[in-house]
């Protein structure tokens, strides 16, 4: 109580409040102000300066999560604004110790810098969709360089919401004479402003910590145990996700508890019959009859001794890795284990790529594969970090990440379940080529550690032929995906031996639009009849290059004799988040309102497709870009160890777990089995058409489930920061 009587008399007596709440003495007309009225005015300029920097900062706040998320729940309200104020008070609290001129300029440059970064993500995340973090700001400039047409048009779509984010600076700029202190307060009202910040900091943390809720998805966990910038922006506000970056990068995380799964899920759904194939009778049988005996499928696994491993280990937490892979169930080799043995393989991330660009007269090519291969009729490509990077990485290692900065991180690592370290192993010829400069994303440094000689614009590639003429691939962005294929294809169609090749392509990226797009332009012709607006048209103008891409890359296999010895993978990095919502409406036949919320945007396509079929091979099996390596590597009959891999071959009886993680205000962390979708927003458990539970076997798969989700999320960006598969495979 002494201490609040304290603080009482204090405010009372506290001259800059005082001034703010009381008239200033009165002095006779014309006159000169008098000294008491002089210091009546600077303390309420003083005052009104130590407010604006808080206000300031929650102000632009507000704007920033209304503009991306439209919404503005009461917690989010209240911590977002404990924090902001918190952070003011810190800073004026901090320019008070300083002298007048120097704590102009203090708070000065902290408004700079702040607005700066506000500003900075908001562009950012209208041009990427997601948020950028410390460690990949060094991208800022590459994304300058290579992007500048995204980034004016993300300048001109949202030039409003930066106008308003510019204000408080503005403002201060113009008015530092009038709100800056007229003179430096009391020692003790500087205590009491960092305490103020201490009390509105430990305040917001206590409103975090009251949300506990479910393990992995609460303001709880996102603020103490984990950092996602998608996540804490959201629920804490920009200047707080920076702060949290900065300790995640300086200090690591906190390890959650979770509840290791053991073994394989249980579950107790029932598929219901279908009535028109149930007569109620029981079907007929002769003695001639035979029943074969059931083939007994070896598993997918390697001798790998964790019991050793684990007991040898001092590192507690690659111990962990190899407690938690050593419980794990092996997928199971199945009928198309070897199918695709000894024969070549091309795989594609395919920039932007939508399967509603798949036309069987535009693009016959991409039509036929689609339809005649292996049908993955329930394909997803989720959105680990909102880049292609992290696209590309979960295609290329079954695993995922969900930094941008993933592929540079590969560097010095050991990767042995890359098709091009376990194709060169067998004797192949491995290249990976990209129509884009080859240090973007640090592919320089990935690629080959993923068991390829990386070909790319910057180290080659520019300089090869496309034709008898000696011309080169045109330097227009985007460039041609089809012509990187007629300079690539000498590389490897006259090979004596097997040959992988690994393309990332870049005609399909945004902006999309018959000005500045290059391909969209050239191929403005091809989609002129279509039913859609000028953007979709343009969009789909310039995905027509994997078209003629891969028509070539046939037409060239054929007449060297190879094509029925070739295999075709491909998927998308991502959706195409660089269109509006109202576009994306359009293009999926999909209600605008919400659609980055809805899961089924991340629906896509995966080909997986060879001459020599017979016949098409349906999946129903949902399934996602994490489970193309353990799928290919079992068609080509490779060894591996499916236990150390967060994908699933879709082809085995194991049933995938697909990781659904929508942008920017969408849910994260969702997930998909046969069984149904769970929604981690609302922890919603759909059960899919045809089955049926009863909401205590819900329950009970749904906390299996989160578990599994939750250890993978561990794990698997740690195979990648820990360098865990070199402690299992020492060279």
């Amino acid at each position: 109580m002494k201490l609040f009587s304290k603080i009482s008399e204090f405010l009372k007596n506290e001259p800059n409040l005082k001034a703010l709440f009381s008239k200033p003495p009165k002095t006779e007309n014309h006159t000169p102000p008098s000294p008491a009225e002089r210091a009546h005015m600077r303390n309420r300029r003083n005052f009104f300066f130590f407010l604006f920097f808080p206000i300031a900062v929650f102000y632009m706040e507000v704007v920033f999560h209304f503009s991306l998320y439209g919404e503005f729940p009461i917690v989010t309200f209240l911590t977002i604004l404990l924090f902001s104020f918190a952070y003011g008070f810190l800073v004026n609290g901090v320019a008070l110790l300083m002298p007048l001129k120097a704590n102009r300029i203090f708070t000065l440059v902290m408004l700079i810098i702040t607005t700066l970064v506000i500003v900075s993500q908001y562009i950012y995340t209208n041009i990427f969709g997601g948020f950028y973090t410390v460690s990949v700001m060094a991208l800022g400039a590459d994304a300058i360089n290579g992007f500048s047409d995204m980034l004016f048009a993300a300048i001109n779509k949202s030039w409003l919401g930066i106008i308003l984010l510019f204000l408080p600076l503005i403002i201060f700029i113009a008015k530092l004479k009038k709100y800056a202190p007229a003179f430096s307060p009391t020692f003790i009202f500087r205590i009491y402003l960092l305490v103020i910040a201490l009390l509105c900091h430990l305040l917001a943390i206590g409103i975090v910590s009251m949300d506990k809720g479910e393990t992995g998805n609460s303001n709880s966990y996102y603020y103490k145990n984990t950092f996602e910038e998608l996540e804490s922006v959201k629920r804490f506000g920009v200047v707080t996700n920076m702060r949290l970056d900065i300790k995640a990068l300086l200090f690591g995380v906190e390890d959650v508890e979770i509840e290791p799964p053991v073994g394989e899920v249980t579950h107790n759904f029932a598929k219901n019959e279908d009535p028109e194939t149930t007569t109620g009778e029981a079907p007929e049988t002769t003695a001639e009859e035979i029943v074969p005996e059931p083939i007994v499928y070896g598993d997918n696994v390697m001798d790998i001794d964790f019991e050793t491993l684990i007991a040898n280990e001092s590192n507690k937490d690659i111990k962990a890795m190899h407690e938690y892979f050593a419980n794990l169930t092996p997928s199971k080799q199945n009928e198309y284990t070897g199918m695709f043995k000894g024969k070549n393989l091309i795989f594609l991330t395919l920039e932007g790529f939508s399967y509603t660009t798949i036309d069987p007269e535009r693009t016959p090519t991409l039509y036929m594969m689609a339809n005649n291969g292996f049908v993955l009729k329930n394909f997803y490509t989720s959105l680990w970090g909102g880049s292609t990077a992290t696209g590309e990485y979960a295609a290329m290692t079954g695993n995922f990440h969900s930094s941008a900065k993933c592929l540079g991180w590969l560097k010095g690592n050991t990767m042995p379940f890359t098709m091009g370290t376990q194709l060169r192993e067998e004797g192949y010829v491995t290249y990976a080529f990209h129509n884009n400069l080859h240090d973007y994303y640090s592919r320089n440094l990935s690629h080959p550690v993923m068991g390829y000689e990386f070909i790319a614009i910057g180290n080659g590639l520019e300089d090869d032929p496309i034709n008898e003429n000696g011309d080169v691939m045109s330097s227009k962005w985007p460039r041609s995906d089809y012509e990187m294929a007629l300079a690539t294809l000498p590389y490897y169609i006259n090979s004596d031996v097997p040959f992988h090749a690994y393309y990332m392509t870049v005609s399909g990226h945004a902006e999309y639009n018959f000005l500045g797009n290059t391909m969209a332009k050239k191929h403005q012709g091809v989609t002129a009849d279509m039913a859609c607006s000028d953007t979709l048209k343009a969009y789909h103008a310039a995905q027509y290059e994997v078209e003629l891409m891969l028509a070539e890359l046939v037409r060239a296999l054929d007449e060297a004799g190879k094509l029925e010895d070739t295999v075709f993978v491909m998927s998308s990095d991502h959706y195409p988040y660089g269109l509006t919502d109202a576009l994306l409406g359009e293009l999926y036949n999909m209600p605008e309102t919400g659609i980055r919320k809805d899961v089924e945007l991340l629906r896509n396509t995966c080909i997986i497709w060879c001459a020599d079929m017979e016949e098409p091979v349906i999946v129903e099996k949902p399934c996602s870009a994490i489970d193309i390596i353990p799928t290919v590597s079992n068609l080509f009959g490779i060894e591996y160890d499916s236990r150390l891999l967060m994908g699933t071959d879709v082809l085995s009886d194991s049933d995938p777990l697909v990781i659904l993680n929508c942008l920017f205000d969408g849910p994260s962390w969702c997930w998909m089995t046969q069984y149904g979708l769970y929604n981690s927003s609302n922890g919603k458990f759909t059960p899919a058409e045809g089955f049926t539970a009863s909401q205590e076997d819900i329950d009970a798969y749904v906390k299996q489930m989160n578990n599994v989700l939750w250890a993978k999320r561990r794990y698997s960006p740690m195979i990648l920061e820990k360098n865990y598969y070199s402690y299992l495979f020492k060279e």
